[in-house]
């Protein structure tokens, strides 16, 4: 998948244009991405195993609102389908729901740490 598949590119522009131009906010907010996610899959893939629809539903927007705020449409998107599962009262998220999230997670991290990379590459504008 490309960084375009994965990223929204219109809402990491308004983060940057948020920090007027700047990758501080963006930075701050890919930290924050990378130590909390891994703990929300978790929370998913718990939820779906003990076939509590109700707390994956809860877990799934927990990562949709933290993917979606960075830009991850693709995680988000996922993050949706299951939240939109949960909340129709079913957890059969299927056999390899661990590794599809840790798929989408890893890649989307890898696009936002590429976008991250070349933001700061560009020379700042005056």
């Amino acid at each position: 998948m490309s960084p375009s598949d994965l990223l929204d590119l219109i809402t990491l522009q308004n983060l940057v244009e948020l920090d007027d131009g700047g990758h501080t906010l963006l930075e701050e907010m890919l930290e924050i991405f990378r130590d909390d996610t891994p703990r929300r899959l978790q929370d998913i893939v718990t939820a779906a195993a003990k076939g509590d629809a109700e707390e994956l539903s809860r877990a799934a927007h927990a990562l949709k609102g933290g993917a979606g705020a960075l830009g991850a449409k693709t995680l988000r998107y996922l993050a949706a389908d299951l939240e939109a599962l949960g909340r129709d009262g079913s957890a059969e998220a299927g056999p390899d729901l661990e590794a599809r999230l840790q798929t989408c997670f890893q890649a989307s991290l890898e696009a936002l740490e590429a976008y991250l990379a070349a933001l700061k590459q560009k020379p700042d504008e005056a």
